[in-house]
């Protein structure tokens, strides 16, 4: 298959996560798609494939170091504008577990896109099937995650695995790129769009979901407090 077919399968994805991601935000008392989001994430993508298409991003030479510190600043750039931005930042921090765990089912989709690339040859065979097999994984443990939440079952501990093991996922995967296989992926590679997009986003719903269940609870005095005032 040509690089056009990957790079095409990779527009495809995001698009497909975009869409997904705004109707969990609309899952809701307004039940409103929130379009203005949308908008901001169509101009992301397309504004991330105009530099990889053109390797506007970065020198082909980058050291692994040095790309693994951009991934590292592009991550906080996004967690900067998320919680910075009131109108993003009230949605976010409104949203309840299962919609946390819900966003991260697409990512059963991006594995598969792995496995398929790593069976072209598009990406190391033993790299593309681990990697693939742990994004399918992360992404079913999130739906397994977002249903015993919605039945109130087995308390937190589902949501808990499935946001560690989803950080891990990411975490591993972006050190990998970075540090071991960007001389043979190069910059540029189709995988960049994975990286510099979703991956982010899904980052930070598992850090602002493990936030809301250890890092958001008030004690009784101040529950008490609320509720007289």
């Amino acid at each position: 298959m040509s690089s056009n077919f990957f790079v095409l399968s990779a527009m495809v994805l995001n698009v497909f996560m975009i869409v997904y991601t705004l109707w969990v935000l609309s899952l809701n008392a307004s039940g409103k798609m929130p379009w203005a989001i949308g908008a901001a994430l169509v101009v992301w993508l397309c504004g991330l494939h105009l530099f990889i298409n053109h390797q506007l991003l970065f020198p082909q030479n980058i050291s692994g170091i040095a790309f693994l510190i951009i991934i590292f600043a592009a991550v906080g750039l996004v967690g900067l504008v998320l919680l910075l931005t009131p109108a993003i930042r009230k949605r976010l921090l409104g949203l309840t577990q299962e919609q946390f765990m819900l966003m991260q089912g697409i990512r059963v989709f991006f594995g598969a896109g792995f496995l398929m690339q790593a069976a072209q040859s598009h990406i190391p065979l033993t790299f593309g099937v681990i990697d693939g097999f742990t994004h399918i994984t992360a992404g079913f443990l999130g739906l397994i995650a977002a249903f015993t939440a919605s039945k109130k079952l087995y308390g937190n501990s589902r949501i808990v695995f499935a946001n560690i093991f989803g950080l891990a996922d990411i975490l591993i995967v972006a050190s990998s790129i970075a540090l071991i296989l960007l001389p043979e992926l190069g910059p540029h590679h189709t995988m960049m769009y994975a990286v510099f997009l979703p991956a982010p986003l899904w980052l930070w719903f598992h850090l602002i979901s493990l936030w809301k269940l250890f890092g958001n609870k008030h004690s009784p005095q101040q529950k008490t407090a609320s509720a007289i005032c």
